[in-house]
């Protein structure tokens, strides 16, 4: 019998309402989708992006994004931790760690959100696996209540053990990337005058 690794995943819900809100209910229920996953939930809301979230970042094997949608951007508990995370672009703590994006809306904005914020964690370092991308709205959720030819156009909670899957291949690959040269005196150092 093989013996399965278990691989570290940080799921970060970048909603303001934290663990009280629809991504918190996402989380719970896609962390169920895959035992050999050790899931570790950090709600922004109620954690600030200090030394101790950053070492958590660094050790883990891979890290799921999870936000909402909030006038066509994700939450500001997530620009936060972006903003903070700033001084670990480039550098072994994220460089090539594999990361998956799931993005919750009512109607519209997610699909934007998804693709802005893959965008940003592939520049700070982090590896996009394919597919490892989704959006899921109250407009799918109604739709999917009612069993019709279209069911496959949106995107489903089952979508969800894909994502994991191909999270779980880049977790297993080992590359070693080269990065571009970062100035990391000081990121918030006034340069206007």
């Amino acid at each position: 019998m093989k013996n399965k690794t278990i691989r570290s995943v940080l799921v970060l819900n970048g909603s303001p309402s934290g663990e009280k809100g629809n991504c918190a209910a996402f989380i719970k229920k896609v962390s169920k989708l895959k035992k050999d996953f050790n899931f570790e939930v950090v709600h922004l809301a109620r954690t600030s992006p200090n030394a101790g979230l950053k070492k958590k970042i660094s050790a883990c094997d891979g890290v799921i994004f999870v936000t909402g949608t909030y006038w066509d951007s994700w939450g500001s508990p997530m620009q936060r931790l972006l903003e903070e995370m700033t001084d670990m672009e480039a550098t072994p703590a994220v460089m090539g760690k594999p990361c998956a994006v799931m993005v919750l809306m009512h109607s519209v904005g997610g699909k934007s959100v998804l693709s802005r914020l893959q965008g940003v964690l592939s520049t700070m370092g982090f590896l996009i696996p394919p597919m490892s991308g989704m959006v899921y709205s109250l407009v799918s959720d109604i739709a999917l209540k009612n069993k019709n030819t279209h069911a496959k156009d949106f995107w489903q909670i089952e979508d969800a053990e894909l994502i994991l899957a191909n999270l779980k291949a880049a977790m297993e690959m080992k590359v070693s990337w080269t990065t571009w040269p970062v100035d990391k005196k000081d990121p918030r150092r006034k340069w206007f005058k």
